[in-house]
């Protein structure tokens, strides 16, 4: 098979990535080797040099990166499928907008996103980080070498594999199938795989780019923190740490949230957050990050809590690589609806190896400098905004080892069965076991962001601080029990949660407004814990009430399996059976099932049109009209099943948001045929399933798009309006062909919502002045048209949106005022 020539292969492109590849791994390299070597001459004559290679090779490294990408690109959009990454990701029928989504579906195409955001955030460290660069850079440098270690792909012996590369040829990927010891093997790859169908969505090609940004953003503040302990300088870290914490805060954050978004938008989850594995990977480095932001700030005007800032910031990064254990091996299972199914036990080893490597760095830099590091032994005051400070961070980092706990039961079942003999298995009902706890850190952190922005660091007056605490929590307790009231929220931890919500809300806006006084580059704390308090909120308000409408009253059974059998039989009674053209109570509402769109082009999904309509109960007039549009795959890349989208409703107080769970296969099911029904002059009837129809006559006039004129074509339309049960009128206009005048042609004409489809059958002439056609009429039996539809109303959700945006400006606030600060520093030092 070596010397086979295989026919029509592009092997350059390949050729030429993998080469950039080496050259990325041997800059970085030749980077952190240069790096290391100014560490180790600061001071002498070398170091400058040395610095000098050190950014060199990064240079080179970063544009290495950038060929890669361009080179894998390339194969992607030119549907070179003897690629296995382009045969695996892609395919001819693909929409052109989504062909960016697969470069990053795969393993390798993301690990070169993380790549390619961490050498775009090493160049403005380079430019940035003055006397802390070379320390930053080697560490920047460092893990630069691993993650292109991922995309590699050699091989040290039989055994031992390195990475896995984007350019590997599909004849080497299933090297033992027979077809790839053909030359022409191509001939056979008629098309690609294919983007996974519930990645075929817009925010496939937004969410994760900002998503690894965030992820890349967390190497910054472990690199800026490993650099102050190596050199010994636990005072000009603190402004580009907190700066590099408060862009990640922001960024990242605003990645999880999109991903919630998508999910809420575009994927059949039922709501916006359902504690996947997946989303605890990516919100748990997020909550210790914030966790180490505000104790980085507690030690910035105290010098307090480095120790607990260092390794909350050094966990943070961690973190995102045991998320990414977590997410790429497979390991866990079947625990997690969109984690990568693994890439065998070398990534596994490889993970574990990079994991392990980069905590002992981290333990290093730790110890070695351990009795050198800042401390104060007194103790801080109760009534001092550190304390209480420090309270939120511990809070924060318990939350996220009860998150990482549970969703790493796969990975320490085994070993506690071993110890114990016991089994350990994730929860059945993941929601409850995670809102029960997590519902008290809400209500924690809830209250203590508004409390400790009245306070003072080192101490705060009393009485002072008591009044102001006190009108505030008095207003927001009105403002409670005003909510908890009109939205019947009666479960205690609920409105105790509710309160704190309130209480954030009401004391934030106090603070930015009357002891701030409203000065923008100084509102960015306020605007923050805002923007968190109207989360929970939203979070509270779309969650308590969230209720079906879709109530399962016809006594059809389904059989939606669930973790439980009480989800069960709540999954089953949410749904509704709907038959097409028949109305279904739903709410204040009646929703009508009336058709669905044929497949088009590339867009291979099924759209179906549900009316909602509500009427006035006493004059039965139509108070509002709306229509719905679920989509859904059916048996999608020739599978049994569906894999659907929703479709919503946005008000400003509440969604209404379906999606269907089961629709008819109509390949399988039409039993419908042709009936005819002649017709001889104007104002003749037919009678239809849902309606009727009336003959106007015929037409020579044809201007139908479907018909192609011929010389010697006598065509004849005949002119139909269908009227169905809501009144409503349609012109439809079959036409009749004869040509050449032998053969016959018919074009039909349909209605889709009442499933009609009308033919010209036959032009029957009984005398000059007389004659008769056969209309033939077949509508599909409304019995074998139908879907399964649930109908969710989620209250006052947009609080929750609104909540995000705020919290997000928050952090690029404080992050403004640092970075404003820091230049005009930098000015009077220059003067």
């Amino acid at each position: 098979m070596a010397n086979t020539q295989f026919i029509g292969e592009h092997l350059w492109p390949g050729q030429l990535g993998h080469f950039f590849v080496i050259v990325s791994l041997v800059a970085a390299l030749f980077s952190t080797f240069g790096y290391l070597r100014a560490v180790k001459t600061e001071g002498l004559a070398d170091e400058k040099t040395w610095r000098i290679f050190g950014r060199i090779g990064f240079g080179i490294h970063t544009g290495a990166i950038i060929a890669i990408f361009i080179a894998l690109f390339y194969i992607i959009t030119n549907h070179l499928f003897e690629y296995h990454y382009a045969w695996e990701h892609s395919s001819y029928d693909m929409p052109s907008e989504y062909l960016l989504s697969c470069f990053w579906e795969g393993q390798q195409g993301s690990f070169m996103l993380w790549t390619f955001w961490h050498a775009v955030l090493g160049l403005i460290v380079m430019k940035t980080a003055k006397q802390l660069e070379t320390r930053t850079m080697a560490i920047i440098g460092i893990v630069q070498v691993i993650l292109t270690t991922m995309i590699l792909g050699i091989y040290l012996g039989p055994d031992i594999k390195i990475g896995t590369t984007p350019f590997m040829l599909l004849r080497h990927a299933m090297q033992n199938a027979p077809i790839f010891a053909m030359p022409n093997y191509l001939e056979f790859v008629k098309d690609g795989n294919g983007l996974n169908i519930l990645l075929q969505n817009y925010w496939m090609v937004i969410h994760p780019p900002i998503l690894f940004l965030g992820f890349a953003l967390t190497l910054i503040p472990f690199a800026y923190c490993i650099a102050a302990l190596w050199k010994g300088d636990y005072q000009s870290f603190i402004k580009p740490t907190l700066a590099w914490s408060l862009a990640c805060g922001a960024i990242l954050g605003t990645g999880i949230m999109m991903g919630g978004a998508w999910a809420y938008e575009s994927l059949n989850f039922g709501g916006y957050w359902a504690w996947d594995p997946v989303e605890n990977a990516s919100l748990v480095p997020w909550l210790t990050l914030v966790a180490g932001l505000h104790t980085l700030l507690i030690y910035r005007s105290t010098k307090r809590a480095f120790i607990l800032t260092s390794v909350l910031l050094l966990l943070t990064h961690l973190l995102v690589w045991y998320s990414t254990f977590l997410t790429r091996t497979g390991i866990l299972g079947k625990t997690s609806v969109h984690a990568f199914t693994g890439d065998g036990a070398a990534l596994t080893y490889h993970l574990v190896a990079v994991i392990a490597f980069l905590l002992l760095i981290s333990i290093v830099a730790m110890g070695w400098k351990w009795k050198s590091l800042p401390r104060i032994k007194t103790e801080e005051e109760t009534l001092s905004r550190e304390f209480w400070m420090f309270i939120g961070a511990v809070v924060l980092f318990l939350a996220s080892v009860q998150i990482s706990v549970t969703t790493s039961i796969p990975v320490w079942s085994p070993l506690a069965k071993w110890i114990t003999g016991k089994e350990f298995a994730p929860p059945t009902d993941v929601m409850s076991h995670y809102n029960n706890i997590q519902v008290w850190v809400a209500i924690i952190i809830g209250m203590l962001s508004a409390m400790v922005l009245f306070m003072k660091y080192k101490h705060t007056e009393g009485k002072s601080l008591a009044a102001k605490l006190g009108g505030t929590a008095a207003v927001a307790g009105v403002m409670t029990g005003f909510i908890a009231w009109g939205q019947d929220i009666t479960a205690w931890q609920y409105v105790i949660m509710l309160f704190s919500a309130c209480y954030g809300i009401v004391a934030t806006i106090y603070y930015g407004v009357a002891i701030q006084k409203s000065k923008f580059k100084k509102l960015g704390p306020s605007v923050g814990h805002l923007g968190f308090a109207t989360v929970l909120l939203g979070i509270l308000l779309s969650s308590y009430n969230k209720h079906a409408i879709s109530l399962n009253t016809t006594g059809v059974p389904f059989n939606f399996k669930k973790n439980t059998d009480q989800e069960t039989i709540k999954e089953n009674m949410e749904n509704v059976i709907m038959f097409r053209g028949i109305p279904v109570a739903m709410g204040n509402y009646y929703a009508t099932y009336i058709g669905d769109s044929d497949v088009n082009g590339k867009d291979k999904r099924i759209y179906y049109r549900v009316v909602f309509e509500r009427k006035d109960s006493v004059t039965k007039k139509t108070l509002e009209r709306f229509v719905l549009y679920p989509d859904a795959f059916i048996n999608p890349k020739g599978e049994q099943g569906l894999s659907a989208n929703p479709s919503t409703k946005h008000y400003w107080d509440r969604d209404i948001f379906t999606y269907i769970n089961s629709a008819t296969d109509k390949s399988k099911t039409d039993t419908s045929t042709y009936r005819s029904h002649i017709v001889s002059k104007p104002g003749d009837s037919i009678y239809l399933a849902n309606g009727f129809m009336i003959f106007n006559g015929f037409s020579n006039e044809i201007n139908d798009k479907r018909y192609v004129a011929k010389d010697g074509d006598l065509a004849v339309k005949a002119k139909l309006t269908v009227h169905n049960m809501q009144g409503v009128k349609q012109e439809i206009n079959p036409i009749y062909i004869l040509r050449d005048k032998q053969y016959i042609m018919q074009v039909d004409d349909t209605v889709l919502a009442m499933g009609l489809y009308a033919r010209f059958g036959a032009l029957n002439v009984h005398s000059k002045d007389s004659a008769s056609i056969d209309i033939q009429v077949r509508q599909t039996n409304p019995m074998d048209d139908f879907i399964v539809l649930k109908a969710l109303v989620f209250p006052y959700i947009n609080v929750l949106w609104i909540g995000i945006v705020v919290m997000v400006l928050g952090f690029f606030i404080s992050l403004g005022d640092v970075v404003s600060s820091k230049i005009g520093m930098l000015k009077k030092t220059t003067v």
